[in-house]
């Protein structure tokens, strides 16, 4: 029995730059949300307590950003050489910024869920927030991988200048 049409190949995909670059910048997530939760956590719990989760939820997603600008910077891409790392950065944590405003918005959506069923004026556990800022990774995911793809790691347009360290010749065109 012949099959009507091949079997597409997984190694094609992966062929395909965006697609080893969105893999990338999703292990980096992983590796940014575990220092973010765990952060989370540790400020809810014994750092912070009895501190507004959002201050605790801010303060763990920036460590979180700094943990994804360094290995998106160098692995994912491999963006050493598209501009200034201090203009990276700058670019890298607005889009962040707009990511933390949709993390604190889906969070707070969720907390209200399970907050409405809790006793009246109960502020959220820790636990709470926590999963509850989990549920907020897919929407924040998409954008901060479309953010940073094409606009705080894109390449420059056009051909990419030439800096030479040898000193012009003397009566050169500077």
């Amino acid at each position: 029995m012949s099959p009507l049409r091949p079997r597409a190949q997984p190694t094609a995909l992966l062929q395909r730059r965006s697609v080893r670059q969105l893999i990338k910048f999703s292990l980096v997530g992983v590796s940014s949300t575990a220092v973010d939760k765990g952060s989370l956590w540790l400020l809810l719990q014994g750092v912070m307590p009895g501190a507004p989760w959002a201050i605790g939820a801010t303060l763990s997603y920036s460590l979180g950003v700094i943990n994804g600008f360094l290995w998106n910077r160098h692995w994912t891409f491999r963006a050493r050489e598209h501009g200034s790392v201090g203009e990276q950065f700058f670019r890298f944590l607005s889009t962040n910024v707009v990511g933390l405003l949709l993390n604190l918005g889906a969070t707070r959506a969720v907390l209200s869920i399970v907050i409405d069923a809790s006793p009246a004026g109960a502020a959220p556990m820790p636990r709470q927030v926590v999963v509850a800022s989990l549920g907020a990774i897919p929407l924040v995911t998409l954008w901060n991988f479309s953010a940073s793809k094409y606009w705080a790691f894109r390449r420059p347009s056009g051909p990419v200048p030439v800096v030479s360290s040898a000193p012009s010749p003397p009566g050169a065109p500077s």
